[in-house]
């Protein structure tokens, strides 16, 4: 008789909840945490049961724990061949509909499918095949899919698992994950679990132990005899409710006699594991010796016993609970991994050594085997200390993980075959490959792998083992590959060297593919340092190389840089669609590292156009792919996330930019993070934490890029410190250290911009004095001939003309001649360009000028505006000067006012917003409480362009949510005379 299920009633209903969720299109992620022991397994059997009882169909997995070793995927290609095995080959490609095409290579074994090629394929296609499988499989009703054991998962399922929480939209699905709850600090699943987005969009089942009387229940049922009261809170408080420690106790306690000395359960386990037959025991040290599941026909390969006795031993590790089988796989997995931990602990080393041969042989001669056994080979050869062996698998199994874009797995397998390298004879003959060639493999899987150090050091080893006179192509393509490593790593100054030292290995030689990715790295650096002219020159050189050999990537490559450097020369027309066509090639060729630099700069010139709103779309575009292949940490990830920051700063969405700042600064290096510093610096001393941007300014200012995109914000957020805590001198000398580290350099609106500042520190200095004192009445003529130079001649971007007036402004406040209008004026073009903060600094401003012009309609609607805009930003500084501008003048900051100024009272209230009629028609429907879903699916757009409206609405409206733009839109009765607001609703 079955042992019934005891407890965990709450638990059980919710998932029962959730799965009737999923059934009405609602998909969901469970998290089902707990204790080793707790019963997460037995509540996932019993939820799969229910759960096809009401017409769902559950295909489940487990992770693998191999040593350092993991398997990619093992859980995803478990639930694979269970639906092969349930269904057939052709039933499961049927029901998998056109993803089974792309599915089916992982278990090439059960479909007959071919293997994974040699070419790279995309981590995001695999994503993207599950997300269509379980679309597909789920027409007909909800499909479960069970991840158990995610603490050993290898990093591409944990980002499996984030990108399915991140994608889903009404897929009928659930996924449910077990994990221990314990986890090391920097496991990788405590990262995931302690990300606020995942978190936001997953639902957690913490399991504690059973109640008192729980417990007896599930005694009564296992128990060989009757249990007394006391006896059982004894095993209550020694187990704390764990079921499974409670049943190792009460065994111990009957094989005793009632004799229980220990509350050590890890003895407990050795004694129960004492207690089997020799043959029994064999079978565990087997099955523990291949991981937490073995499967029959490699057991039957392996053991020494014949069929009969096998039969008898595996009977009596199930009937003593130690193994459970699984009938469909045709494989026996331990009931709790600490039973198979403690029976792998109890084998000697040389008995080890002897098991993981025998396994690695019968994988090796199994013609069943799939590719991904290269995997489990390495793992066994390795412990087995064959080490020709082990070093042939560890490069194929470093390769097939990074066809799988597994490239942390993909790390510790070439790290295995270089320690292994010495002690082979000819070592190169048995991987197939050179120790260069490896070396350079895991320095990109380390790279990727965020371990930037590493694949610094193992590039240098490959340069080293090198011949640069005989094969200088070759090496070539080394010191660019350094380069770059070197840039992601902090080391600014050693990449360009890198760069240049390609470039002279590759002189004299012909026109090459090798060539043309030199010039465009020399022109990526050009353009870093300032040296935009020069740049686009370069840039240029590698575009025609490119295409008279042929090298449709390296043309890529050229036009992202020719692209970024004409849109910082001010030609963001031509730079822009440049910059387009390298993403299209770079996403064509399906290259990873070319696509994320594409989408970074994609973003800045989009920034630079003043086209906000479609940079913060692109570059988040982009962090959704680098999410999905667990790449945040990177270098790229970094320079995505920080321009993305900077956008939403821009915007006003500055919760936002802190969010995504926070969760990437998080144990990042201060020399790979200096940029994300700085836009969070700047933050800090908008929202007035100053210590906060202090120490923040101090930990970048040493590790500063020679890059005037970075110097001139660093030195302009150093003068915004001072200026703030009305610190005049260190406020100049803030700015003349920006100008000195700028000059030469083409970057006119970054010199405007710091002009900016300059102006307005020395404007607070004469407004403090009093007067316009000489020297610094020389100051600003010296700054104003700076800014002219600068705007002289540009029309694009709109940044630089609304830059010049707000120069020419602080120029006439430093002379005590500025007006309202030009402020207004200001204003008005800051919130034309979505700068909600620059515009509401300019109100002050011109709130200032009408207070001392006795205009108090336009201070008053003036020093309201800014009010509103510094409140809902938590512009501390810029609020607190506001509001006493306010008690100065007597200004009632609660009372709605008019239009803001320079708008014509007659004028419609949702006009001189500047809201778009689609913009109108999408605000209705936001009033009637409809998501951007909804609303797409209504006016036949994409959601994601709805998004895009709902963003420029509320920093049109100058609000933060969506509620609080509904209540402008009612207040202001956008829709009195309309039908837009009563037919949405």
């Amino acid at each position: 008789m079955s042992q019934p299920f005891i407890g965990r009633v709450r638990e059980r209903e919710q998932l029962l909840q959730w799965l009737a969720a999923a059934a009405d299109e609602e998909p969901g992620i469970v998290l089902v945490g707990g204790d080793p022991g707790i019963g997460k397994s037995r509540l996932l059997a019993t939820f799969a049961a229910d759960a096809g009882a009401r017409g769902a169909r559950v295909l489940s997995g487990a992770c693998i724990e191999l040593g350092e070793g993991v398997v990619p995927y093992a859980p995803l290609t478990e639930a694979l061949r269970l639906l092969v095995r349930l269904h057939g080959p052709e039933e499961a490609r049927a029901l998998a509909g056109p993803a089974w095409t792309e599915l089916a290579q992982l278990i090439s074994d059960f479909t007959g499918a071919d293997p994974v090629s040699g070419a790279q394929r995309s981590q995001a296609r695999v994503f993207g095949a599950v997300l269509r499988l379980l679309d597909h499989v789920g027409i007909d009703g909800p499909v479960v899919l069970i991840f158990e054991d995610i603490h050993w998962a290898d990093p591409s399922t944990l980002d499996l698992i984030a990108y399915l929480a991140r994608a889903t939209s009404r897929e009928r699905m659930l996924l449910v994950c077990s994990h221990r709850s314990q986890l090391v600090s920097g496991h990788p699943l405590r990262s995931m679990l302690a990300e606020p987005d995942f978190t936001r969009r997953t639902h957690r089942l913490t399991l504690a132990g059973l109640s008192r009387p729980e417990l007896r229940d599930l005694l009564s049922h296992v128990a060989t005899r009757p249990i007394d009261r006391d006896r059982v809170q004894r095993y209550y408080e020694l187990s704390e409710g764990n079921p499974f420690f409670a049943e190792l106790l009460a065994a111990e306690d009957a094989a005793s006699d009632g004799r229980v000395g220990s509350d050590d359960l890890a003895e407990i386990m050795s004694a129960q594991i004492d207690q089997v037959s020799e043959d029994a025991l064999g079978v565990l040290r087997l099955a523990a010796t291949a991981g937490r599941r073995v499967s029959d026909r490699l057991l039957a390969a392996v053991t020494e016993l014949d069929e009969r006795a096998l039969d008898r031993a595996l009977r009596e590790c199930i009937t003593r609970q130690m193994l459970t089988a699984d009938p469909v796989e045709e494989t026996y997995a331990f009931r709790h991994a600490l039973l198979r931990e403690a029976v792998y602990r109890g084998l000697l080393r040389r008995e080890r050594k002897r098991l993981h041969a025998a396994m690695a042989e019968a994988l090796s001669a199994d013609p069943e085997a799939g590719p991904d056994v290269s995997l489990e080979l390495a793992y066994h050869w390795f412990e087995a200390g064959r080490a020709q062996e082990a070093l042939a698998a560890s490069v194929r199994a470093g390769g097939l993980a990074v066809r799988m874009r597994a490239f942390r797995e993909a790390e510790i397998q070439y790290e295995r075959a270089l320690g292994l390298w010495p002690a082979v004879t000819d070592p190169a003959a048995v991987a197939g490959t050179t120790r260069a060639e490896v070396l350079m493999a895991a320095a990109d899987a380390a790279r990727w792998a965020v371990h930037v150090d590493r694949a610094v050091e193992w590039a240098r080893g490959a340069i080293a083992e090198t011949d640069l006179e005989a094969d200088p192509r070759r090496a070539a393509e080394l010191y660019v590959r350094l380069g770059s490593y070197q840039w992601e790593a902090g080391s600014f100054a050693e990449s360009v060297d890198a760069y240049t030292r390609a470039l002279e290995l590759s002189a004299g030689q012909p026109p090459s593919a090798v060539r043309a990715r030199v010039l465009a790295a020399l022109a990526t650096a050009d353009i870093r340092a300032g040296r935009y002219t020069e740049g686009l020159a370069r840039a240029q050189q590698s575009i025609d190389m490119a295409r008279d050999v042929g090298a449709t990537a390296e043309e890529g490559r050229a036009l992202n840089s020719a692209g970024l450097a004409l849109t910082m020369l001010d030609r963001v027309d031509e730079g822009i669609p440049l910059l387009r066509e390298a993403l299209r090639i770079a996403t064509e060729a399906d290259h990873l590292e070319d696509r994320l630099r594409v989408y970074g700069n994609l973003g800045v010139a989009l920034e630079h156009a003043g086209d906000l709103a479609e940079a913060v779309r692109v570059q988040l575009e982009g962090l959704g792919e680098i999410r999905v292949l667990g790449l945040l940490d990177t270098r790229q990830g970094g320079v995505l996330a920080n321009n993305t920051s900077t956008a939403l700063f821009l915007l006003g969405r500055w919760d936002e930019a802190v969010e995504l700042l926070d969760e990437v600064l998080v144990d990042r290096p201060v020399r790979e993070s200096v940029y994300l510093r700085l836009t969070r610096a700047e933050i800090d001393v908008a929202q007035g934490r100053f210590d906060d941007a202090r120490a923040l300014l101090d930990e970048v200012r040493s590790q500063a890029p020679e890059d005037p995109r970075f110097l001139g914000p660093l030195h302009a957020c150093e003068a915004q410190l001072a200026m703030w805590q009305s610190d005049a001198a260190s406020a100049r000398a803030a700015v003349e250290r920006g100008l000195e580290a700028l000059g030469g350099t083409e970057n006119s609106l970054v010199l405007l911009q710091l002009c900016a500042v300059a102006l307005s520190a020395a404007a607070d200095e004469c407004v403090r004095s009093g007067t316009q004192v000489h020297a610094t009445a020389a100051w600003v003529r010296e700054l104003v001939a700076v800014a002219n130079d600068a705007a002289e001649g540009r029309s694009a971007p709109r940044e630089i003309g609304i830059l010049a007036r707000l120069c020419d402004a602080e120029r006439c406040r430093a002379g005590g001649g500025d007006r309202s209008g030009m402020w207004a004026d200001v204003a008005v073009a800051w919130t034309e360009l979505g700068r909600p903060y620059s515009a509401a600094y300019a109100r002050w401003r011109e709130a200032e000028a009408a207070v001392r012009a006795a205009d108090k309609p336009a201070a008053t609607q003036a020093v309201r505006s800014a009010h509103a805009v510094a409140a809902r930003l938590a512009a501390a500084p810029l609020l607190r000067e506001v509001e006493a501008l306010a008690r100065l003048a007597r200004i009632d900051l609660k009372l709605a006012g008019p239009p803001p100024s320079g708008v014509p009272r007659a004028t419609a209230p949702a006009d001189h917003y500047g809201l778009t009629k689609r913009e109108r028609e999408i605000l209705g429907r936001v009033c009637a409480g409809e998501t951007n879903r909804e609303v797409a699916r209504k006016l036949h757009i994409a959601e994601s362009t709805v998004s895009v409206h709902v963003s420029n609405i509320l920093i049109k409206l100058g609000v933060g949510n969506r509620t609080e733009a509904a209540t402008v839109a009612i207040r202001e009765r956008f829709f009195e005379d309309q039908a837009g607001l009563r037919s949405s609703a």
